[in-house]
């Protein structure tokens, strides 16, 4: 027996594979070119319509529970020239969306314009305290510059932020101070992505933290948590929930850690239309193309890596 389709509560879009970045971790190894058969404009509003569709009433009707939440992500997603109009056609789908730009095509003029069309928050990636560290590790000088610009943006026009760190053994001594950078920042929320080592990733695959360093980065974290003010969330970390029990859960560590978001209400689409249960497990369940931009039809038919049925059902 299979379970019923529930659609995908947060839906990570990489509405392009385009950046204008070179990072160290990327797990699309993206570069500043074209890419092949991206999603259209007029593919992108038909899944736009289809994630709607999943909860079987129609737009603008009050719903008591949550239409999926959108990332929008890249590659580079301001890169797209057609981005305001998809995340307006989204809100008028009462979709949610958020975004997670890398800085250096943000103005104020354009995201205020995106969060008139619907984006309630962005995230921003910092991954060392100073224009040195980043920059080495983002591969584009002046990355620092663009990213904290974008960050003093958001702030003015009243977007709320968080601040995404890829953790390794390059930066977790200075954890402190990309905490402090955040909260100086204005950031409501640090969010600590532990390196996973594919595409570009796999070059600096010895950085991955050791599970002796996993150890203590999550108790840097649940202290810091504790204390505030930012809140911390700990993601691609598998490891994170059992060791959060061990150690007192709750009441000793705060608000129980994600770990891994893969299977848990979590989905991937990728630039061009492929479906995985998360971007860093390179393993399609499907083609939305290939099943008339219908995620019910996908979701029933999808395929994962050992051959059985149902794994990016969320």
């Amino acid at each position: 027996m299979t379970a019923p389709f529930q659609p995908p509560r947060v839906l990570a879009w990489e509405v392009t594979r385009r950046c204008s970045l070179a990072c160290r971790h990327c797990r699309a190894g993206a570069a500043n070119i074209r890419y092949e058969h991206e999603l259209t404009t007029d593919e992108c509003r038909r899944v736009i319509d289809s994630l709607a569709r999943t909860t079987n009433h129609e737009p603008r009707t009050p719903n008591p529970e949550p239409r999926t939440m959108i990332i929008w992500t890249g590659g580079e997603p301001m890169l797209r020239p057609d981005i305001l109009d998809l995340v307006s056609h989204a809100t008028s789908r009462q979709l949610r969306s958020v975004m997670a730009p890398c800085g250096m095509l943000v103005t104020e003029e354009r995201l205020a314009a995106l969060k008139d069309a619907g984006v309630m928050a962005c995230s921003f990636s910092l991954d060392g305290p100073n224009a040195a560290s980043h920059d080495a590790f983002r591969g584009v000088a002046g990355a620092y510059d663009n990213v904290t610009r974008a960050m003093r943006v958001a702030r003015a026009i009243g977007m709320p932020f968080q601040v995404n760190v890829t953790v390794s053994a390059l930066n977790a001594d200075k954890l402190d101070a990309l905490y402090d950078r955040a909260a100086e920042l204005g950031a409501a929320k640090l969010d600590l992505f532990f390196l996973v080592p594919v595409g570009r990733g796999k070059g600096i695959a010895d950085y991955a933290l050791s599970d002796a360093q996993t150890r203590q980065v999550l108790d840097w974290a649940f202290a810091k948590a504790k204390a505030g003010p930012l809140a911390i969330k700990e993601t691609c970390c598998p490891s994170a929930p059992a060791y959060w029990a061990a150690c007192g859960g709750e009441a000793t560590c705060g608000p129980r850690p994600c770990g891994c978001l893969g299977g848990r209400g979590f989905a991937f689409l990728s630039h061009v239309g492929d479906l995985q249960t998360c971007g860093f497990i390179d393993v399609p369940c499907g083609n939305i193309r290939d099943f008339d931009f219908d995620f019910r039809a996908l979701a029933a038919a999808a395929v994962n890596p050992l051959g059985t049925h149902g794994t990016c059902r969320s």
